[in-house]
């Protein structure tokens, strides 16, 4: 299945998690552009802002964390209408308070449930709506 429905940038810097999110999301008909540590990520946005429809962003990633990577790609003239949304086994209210001030458009808590998680991303390239 590989009718393009757009394009997601995943940051995730472990393999399994990474492998997960790429066969969920390519089996919908997503493109996916891989990155494994913050730095790429926003070194990937920068590059494909034109073609990137929504960024998944993990928060501990070497380099630069997501939180850092999500404040650079906000405050960027050119990247900052980008959605991104944070996959993240930090389920703490902190951590999504510091998330959401960064910029981020919404907070998935890992593991994720595989169903719940392909309606929302659907749902959002369906009707380009908040996640």
């Amino acid at each position: 299945m590989n009718n393009n429905k757009g394009t997601i940038l995943i940051a995730e810097d472990n393999l399994s998690n990474m492998k997960l999110l790429k066969d969920i999301l390519g089996f919908q008909g997503y493109k996916i552009i891989e990155a494994y540590d913050g730095k790429t990520a926003l070194e990937l946005t920068r590059q494909n802002k034109d073609v990137i429809d929504l960024i998944l962003m993990d928060l501990q990633l070497p380099e630069m964390d997501g939180i850092e990577v999500i404040k650079l790609i906000k405050s960027d003239d050119s990247t900052k209408k980008l959605p991104v949304v944070v996959i993240s086994a930090h389920a703490m209210e902190i951590d999504m308070k510091r998330a959401l001030k960064a910029g981020c458009n919404n907070y998935i808590t890992k593991p994720i449930n595989v169903e719940s998680f392909i309606e929302k991303i659907n749902a959002f390239f369906r009707h380009n709506t908040k996640l």
